[in-house]
């Protein structure tokens, strides 16, 4: 066992093996039942849906295969598709996705697109404009019926570029977090032309990630892109790329040509085109609360993140505004939604243009593709008909931004450009975040807050005498320009823990770690001996007591050296109470069929003299008593237990238990205080045993390592698994 904000699942991977008949384990894997499923047909299409959501944490995000994120699943087109916490009706997004636009190079006629400037959009706020066509429908790594028809490209990616996204450990998996969400869409078809003289030639692959732990990440969903150029027949061109995608590649490429040599009865290159230079960006349509007309948006560039909010942060009616969300220090209002860019095609964190477009209004929708382009590559004149107010947007990187009025606002965020040659590819992601707003001394929820002046955030003068009220809501503690190098970096602002800038900062450690978060314990070898009358298990030590955990070197040190180099930085996924070797103990199951549904648990061992060291005041303890939390700066009842919460210094002293019976521990975050001083628990786990677990508590049993089931019947079949 190990700290709750790195909480495993103890009941993961399970080794099934046919008792009686064979001796021979037989692997598979468990999962939860599978939805309904409609009947689909097509490539890929045999089990996954062209609708789906992801549900892994505390989000609710709809998505379709048409390339759009935060979508309403059913297919309406005017019911948003996010919502936090799930289950609510708290909306926040209704609908995102990704655009791209660029200049087609070459000669004619050679290439008789050379010189045009197109575009495809995967999302359009609007919807009259969207160009994304389904490859594959979406596959969910929660359902076991996808699980067991995954396709090969769809697996984390290992043997391409892409794969430097992810930790080596995380390669080659189903899945990168506790469920991914994977399909392929392009804009290539003709078919779809509106707005655009021609398509461009794009593939985008689309990973969605999510999970529950640590603190902070159960309110993020991440969203990576691949997307690639498509435009050249040649199969060595797209040689490097891992086999599944290799072959979607060609096929598509192949089919672009043909489908669009005919509707234009042209002949392109058989080489393909570069398109240079091109340009990829996030684009949405958050709707915070169902007033979508009285909503702003903004953008912090030190963060890269553009967010949304509801102008007054009301107590929105009909809202459910959770203690472990909305308590002390934020307040219950409507919060924000961050998109913070983790990576571009040509580097970490990087916006070419941030922008607020309105549904109509002084900043409309990009209505064509060449307006599209001027958007995400900031070549914005008055000639076009719209001003930006933000400055020389080159300059700013900031084009538009609603200042008066609330209203129904978009954003896009576009990435730097880049020149994308035929066969190429590159990636963007995004972390979708969620915060409720921190309780400002002088402000009422129900006031009017306007976005101020983004700029003032990348502005070392200015932000050194504070910033704009909303940043203090969602987050914003102070600023120091500790490197002295006259610009404003995300890690050089003080934040509130939890906040929607807290919050990203999470995101932005979480990725710089390449998504390697705990692991499992393995489970172990085992073997079975059938008998009259009875089954013998034995087992091997599960791998992890050796290997441990490898996420622990990430949990273990207080203090991280951001990817680029530079001066250590305090590390948000520090965590002193998180353990390398936590295989506590076995458990055995026994059922009739090869289903992890059938399977009943039929004995459990677990170590004696095990003990755990708590250095948070994380573990509930009547020694301890009701006013301890550190985290909350209340140690009343536990003074010098534990080491003071100070941001970028190790704990030293902790409390020790003895692993045995149940252990009760609580995640900070999950506890807030009382008028009374006393830290009231609002949930608390235990360690997956005892109290309406469905496991014995612990108890100091030891592991024999064998086990003999004499509650068998001879002449019967039976299925048996053992997890660490």
């Amino acid at each position: 066992m190990h700290a709750l904000s790195g909480k495993r699942a103890l009941i993961g991977a399970l080794s099934l093996a046919l008792a009686v008949l064979t001796m021979a384990p037989n692997t598979a894997s468990a999962g939860p039942e599978p939805g309904a499923k409609r009947p689909t047909t097509g490539k890929y299409r045999l089990f996954a849906g062209s609708n789906g959501a992801t549900t892994v944490n505390r989000l609710y995000y709809g998505l379709s295969n048409r390339g759009e994120v935060g979508v309403d699943s059913t297919g309406s087109s005017t019911i948003g598709g996010g919502f936090w916490p799930k289950g609510t009706g708290n909306q926040y997004m209704f609908n995102s996705g990704l655009q791209v636009a660029g200049i087609i190079q070459g000669t004619k006629p050679g290439n008789p697109w050379a010189g045009d400037t197109t575009g495809g959009m995967f999302f359009d706020a609007s919807g009259l404009r969207q160009h994304g066509t389904a490859i594959t429908d979406i596959f969910n790594a929660s359902n076991p019926v996808d699980q067991a028809n995954w396709p090969q490209g769809a697996f984390v990616p290992q043997g391409d570029f892409s794969e430097e996204i992810y930790d080596p450990l995380l390669r080659g998996r189903i899945s990168a977090s506790q469920s991914d969400n994977w399909f392929l869409v392009w804009e290539g078809d003709p078919g779809l032309n509106s707005a655009r003289p021609h398509p461009l030639g794009i593939v985008a692959e689309y990973r969605t990630l999510g999970w529950n732990f640590p603190s902070g990440n159960e309110d993020i969903l991440y969203l990576v892109i691949t997307f690639y150029n498509i435009t050249t027949t040649n199969p060595a061109a797209y040689a490097a790329y891992r086999p599944g995608i290799r072959e979607t590649l060609i096929e598509y490429a192949g089919r672009f040509q043909e489908l669009n040599n005919s509707q234009f009865n042209i002949t392109l290159p058989a080489e393909g085109y570069t398109i240079d230079p091109f340009y990829a960006a996030f684009s949405a349509d958050p709707d915070v609360t169902n007033s979508a007309g009285v909503n702003y948006s903004s953008v912090n560039l030190p963060f890269a993140m553009g967010y949304a909010y509801h102008a007054d942060f009301p107590l929105a009616a009909g809202w459910t505004f959770s203690p472990t969300i909305f308590g002390a220090p934020f307040f219950a209002g409507s919060g924000f939604v961050g998109m913070k860019y983790l990576k571009s095609p040509t580097g970490e964190g990087e916006i070419q243009l941030y922008s607020n477009t309105t549904n109509g209004g002084a900043f409309p929708d990009p209505n064509s593709a060449v307006r599209l382009y001027k958007y995400l590559s900031g070549t914005i004149t008055p000639a076009d008909g719209v001003s930006c107010n933000q400055g020389d947007p080159l300059e700013s990187r900031i084009c538009f931004v609603t200042q008066g009025n609330p209203a129904d606002v978009r954003l896009l965020q576009s990435s730097t450009g880049l020149a994308l040659e035929a066969g190429a590819a590159g990636s963007i992601v995004i972390a979708y975040v969620h915060a409720a707003p921190v309780a400002v001394p002088g402000y009422v929820g129900g006031t009017r807050v306007g976005p101020g002046d983004p700029r003032r955030l990348s502005d070392v003068t200015a932000l050194s005498q504070g910033a704009n009220l909303v940043d203090s809501l969602a987050g914003f503690a102070g600023f120091e320009d500790a490197n002295q190098d006259g610009l404003v970096q995300q890690d050089e602002m003080t934040v509130v823990p939890g906040s929607l800038y807290g919050k990203s900062l999470t995101a932005q450690t979480i990725f710089e770690a390449k998504f390697l978060l705990p692991f499992a314990p393995e489970a172990p070898d085992f073997f079975l001996i059938p008998g009259n009358g009875q089954v013998t298990v034995l087992w091997r030590p599960s791998a992890s007591e050796t290997t441990g955990d490898p996420y622990f070197e990430v949990a273990s040190q207080a203090t991280t050296v951001p990817s680029g180099g530079g001066t250590p930085v305090t590390n948000l996924l520090y965590d002193p109470n998180y353990r390398r070797f936590d295989t506590e103990g076995y458990r055995i199951y026994r059922g009739r069929a090869d289903t992890p549904t059938s399977l009943r648990l039929v004995a459990q061992y677990d170590y004696s003299g095990t003990t755990f060291r708590d250095y948070r005041g994380q573990v509930v303890s009547a020694a301890i008593g009701s006013r301890c939390a550190p985290e909350l700066g209340l140690t009343t009842t536990c003074n010098n237990f534990f080491s003071p919460v100070v941001p970028g210094e190790a704990a030293t002293l902790f409390r020790s238990y003895d692993l045995n019976g149940a252990l009760v521990q609580v995640r900070a975050g999950d506890r807030t205080l009382l008028a009374t001083g006393d830290v009231i628990n609002l949930v608390t786990d235990t360690a997956v045993t005892g109290r309406d677990t469905g496991f014995p508590a612990l108890s100091n049993t030891g592991v024999p390592f064998v086990y003999v089931d004499q509650e068998v019947r001879n002449g019967l079949t039976y299925f048996y698994a053992v997890t660490a």
